[in-house]
């Protein structure tokens, strides 16, 4: 469903003369993941790649922090222990930071304002809370 429901979407915005696609995708995201729900957002990114969008954001943000309609518990532990873990992610591990879901709204309303230069992006944890502030 994640990846159909996206594709079809993206489908129906190309024939409608979109050209830049931002898509909320997952930190690790890949087509060859092991992992399924990985594998499964990464099949989602490659297919909105080959639709031909002239500008393609994707936003990869770690666990988002913030009030959820339905309630997980592993979700609800990793809120908890996130403002912990965060700053024990260094160097290459910082794009596996939980971000504010707010923050990730903010970024992808500042790329859809700005989305000027054509071509494939990939916005992890620092890029991601940059936009949210207007410094990107």
């Amino acid at each position: 469903m994640d990846r159909e429901l996206v594709l079809r979407l993206g489908e129906v915005a190309r024939r409608l003369g979109a050209r830049h696609a931002i898509l909320v995708s997952s930190v690790g995201a890949s087509a060859q993941s092991g992992n399924f729900y990985l594998r499964v957002k990464g099949e989602a990114e490659r297919g909105l790649a080959e639709l031909g969008f002239e500008r393609l954001d994707l936003l990869r943000p770690g666990l988002l922090l913030g009030e959820r309609a339905e309630r997980r518990r592993a979700e609800g532990l990793g809120q908890h222990l996130a403002p912990l873990a965060n700053p024990l992610l260094l160097g290459g591990l910082r794009r596996y930071r939980a971000i504010a879901a707010t923050d990730v709204a903010d970024a992808a309303f500042a790329l859809l304002r700005r989305g000027d230069e054509p071509g494939r992006f990939v916005h992890e944890f620092d890029s991601l809370r940059a936009l949210s502030r207007g410094a990107a």
